[in-house]
Order: structure tokens, then sequence, then C-alpha cells
């Protein structure tokens, strides 16, 4: 069988410049470097077995889904290849990891399938849901069969004196920790790549950071978790479906950037709420607050909208 290296390389750029729902060659290629820096420890401490376990998950995933719709734009992989980052972020890389990375992998394409058959009915997506089930199942999985291949950092993070460079810090964090890593540098890419797809994105992406942190200070969040992006990444996510991927209407901005202000402080929130839970359990949260919050608001905008058609 012949393999379209070509083909596979774009869509692989492509399926990680989705991540943060953009479909531009060049904002893929920035991402992977940002990804590269950071799992190279530059900015932040890093695991090169992160990085190697999302470019091997995004490749099964892409070979195996080739002739799924949305291939060459990036959407049969993206899921897959922050499957990758989460397992070697929680876990130690093993044989058995390994096995169990690649068959969750592939299993983000049936899920996306089925997730995304049941949110069409509003008339979204399912976003990073097939990721998020899919890095449960492998973290259930390892910790019931193998709880040895835990990931236990050897140093215990201290908080960094809250100055200037330390917030600016926490704010490029804010992107980076959307592919699951911990470095600013990696945050300052990935606004480049952005900015190259879309400036409306990267400006959101930022203000939805920025946000996050506000809100995150204003209720007493450890200094620690807000200094490591921790509750900049769903926020900024956020801001982009919704201040940009999903807007429709752009002959009234002022109500789109409304709009879009609550979607980010409705992820914070949601993480508020939902976090004590998750803290309780063995899982992490990931990218839920941003899923949930896209949910909400596009899908009861839309809702609104056909009724204000059909009156």
């Amino acid at each position: 069988m012949r393999i379209d290296i070509h083909g596979i390389t774009d869509a692989a750029s492509r399926s990680i410049a989705q991540v943060m729902l953009q479909n531009r060659l060049t904002t893929g290629v920035l991402f992977f470097i940002g990804i590269a820096a950071a799992c190279l420890s530059i900015g932040g401490e890093g695991r090169l077995s992160v990085l190697a376990g999302a470019v091997a998950s995004l490749l099964s995933a892409l070979i195996a889904g080739r002739r799924m719709k949305g291939w060459n734009d990036g959407l049969a992989g993206f899921n897959a290849v922050l499957v990758g980052c989460a397992a070697f972020t929680f876990l130690n890389c093993g044989a058995a990891v390994w096995v169990t990375l690649l068959a969750a992998s592939l299993l983000t394409l049936p899920l996306k399938l089925l997730c995304d058959r049941m949110f069409r009915t509003v008339g979204i997506s399912s976003l990073t849901l097939p990721f998020i089930l899919a890095t449960w199942g492998l973290l259930i999985i390892s910790e019931t069969w193998n709880p040895a291949t835990l990931y236990i950092p050897e140093n215990i993070s201290e908080a960094p004196v809250v100055t200037l460079p330390s917030l600016l810090a926490a704010w490029m964090k804010g992107l980076s920790q959307v592919f699951l890593t911990d470095s600013w540098v990696t945050g300052c890419i990935f606004a480049v790549g952005l900015f190259a797809a879309s400036r409306r994105a990267a400006l959101w992406a930022l203000a939805g950071s920025a946000i996050g942190m506000a809100i995150a200070t204003a209720f007493n969040i450890p200094w620690l978790q807000i200094s490591e992006g921790l509750w900049g990444f769903s926020p900024a996510l956020t801001a982009i479906a919704v201040g940009d991927t999903f807007r429709t209407d752009t002959h009234k901005p002022l109500k789109w950037t409304i709009l879009t202000v609550f979607a980010i402080i409705l992820a914070v929130v949601v993480q508020l709420f939902i976090q004590p839970i998750f803290e309780k359990s063995s899982l992490p949260i990931l990218t839920l607050p941003f899923c949930m919050a896209t949910w909400i608001v596009v899908a009861s905008f839309r809702l609104y909208s056909e009724r204000e058609r059909q009156r």
C-alpha cells in the first residue's frame, strides 16, 4: 500500500493547528515548534516523551482514519495529538503505556464520529470531548492495571514571586497549557501561530487567558496554579471558539464581544465548580470547562436566533 507522505504531513500539521480551531499549515508547523520547545524545557519544565507520544498518536490516528470526513483539514487527528500529550504528562514512558496510548489514539476516531452525531442536532461539533474521554479511559486503565505507570514529578514546583515578568509568563502559559505544556516560550510561539491564521483568534486567545487569570485571582486560587497557566487555557480556547470560529453575525461586533466575554467567564465558573469534584478523583479536568462553556453559549445563541427567525 502506497503511503502519501505529503498528504499525511499536511494533515498532521493541520491537525495540530485544529487543536486551537485553526486550519492553516503554517499555524500547525509553528504549534509543533512550540510543543518541541516546551518538551526541550525551553521556557519551562518539559519531557521529550510528551513530544514522542503526541507524534505517535497523531500519525496512528491519521493513517487509520484517512477516509474520515475532514481528514485533509486535520479534523481526524487533533484529538489524538492531545491524547499523546496527555499520556506522557500523566504517565511514565513504558511498553505497556505505548500500547494503551496507541489504542486510545485510535479510539478518538469512532468517538469523534459518535459525539459529532450527538451534537449535530444543535449545530455544533464535539470539540475536544473525544480527547477527554479517551484520555480518561487511558488513565483509568493504567491506574487499575499498572499503578506504577503513573508519573510523579520528582520536584514539587514552588510558585514564583508575583512580578511583571512572572505575570507575563503565566499569561503565555495559559496558551501553552492547551497542549499540556508548561512553557512561556511555547505560549509566545502559539500566539504567533494564531496570528498567522487569524488575528481575531489570536487576540481573543490572549484575552481569554488574561481574563481567566484575573477571575482565578479574584477567587483566591493558589498563585502556583495560575502561574502555570492552568486557569488560562480553557478560557483561551473558549474565546477562540465563540469569538472567532463560531461567530456568525459579523455585523454586530459589540454583541459578539459581550457574548464572548460571557463565555470566557462561564468557562472559568465551570472550572471553579467542577474542579473540586475532579480533585477527589484521579482524573484531570483537561479541556472540559472549554467544551461545556462553548456548548452552552453557542447552542443557546443558535436556538435563540432560530426562534427569532420564526417569529
